[in-house]
């Protein structure tokens, strides 16, 4: 497998969290029993990996790890689920959604347009591009308008291409849903 279509296979994880809100929309407390349980999943098998164990689904998850991450904690997913989490347990359903598709969406598109046409790194984040970051607004804005007024539409667009952009890797997973999420709130009120 390639690099480019490796990575974008992890970005599945992140799509997956896109069914986060329509379940909430019916049950949060269901939700946050899957979120919950699959953190503690996902943190045993991390444990079991760093501890050198064979663990059932261990390999499917390596499969889906770069190679730093194949004998440490990868931090992403677990990361993922908790800012997932925490968007739908402290914040409205629509804010949630906001924080959930950005982080959910839009970071699959930063990706998938940044290996495809990524040319020019930004001087911060050598891994992370200006096609990828201007994708990242871009995916993000449409759906900010069906919710808020363009001014408020573009602040939380760019709010979530900025935190995607930065170079604490792995963060972005709890930053954006946490942050884009309060933001929205705020905005909906």
């Amino acid at each position: 497998m390639n690099s480019g279509s490796f990575e974008i296979s992890r970005k599945v994880v992140h799509l997956l969290s896109l069914l986060v809100p329509a379940v909430t929309f019916f049950s949060v407390q269901t939700a946050q029993v899957v979120l919950i349980a699959a953190v503690f999943f996902y943190a045993y098998a991390e444990w079991r990996k760093v501890r050198g164990d064979k663990f059932g689904p261990a390999g499917f998850i390596q499969k889906m790890q770069r190679g730093e991450e194949k004998k440490t904690w990868a931090r992403a997913p677990l990361f993922l689920a908790i800012g997932v989490l925490a968007a739908i347990t402290f914040f409205s359903w629509k804010g949630s959604f906001i924080g959930i598709y950005q982080v959910g969406f839009c970071d699959t598109v930063a990706a998938a347009a940044g290996r495809k046409w990524g040319r020019t790194r930004l001087p911060f984040m050598p891994r992370k591009t200006y096609v990828g970051t201007i994708s990242f607004f871009l995916a993000a804005l449409p759906v900010m308008m069906m919710f808020l007024p363009p001014s408020k539409a573009i602040v939380l667009a760019l709010v979530g291409a900025f935190l995607e952009s930065l170079p604490f890797k792995d963060w972005d997973n709890l930053t954006i849903p946490i942050i884009v999420t309060f933001l929205a709130d705020q905005f909906l009120v």
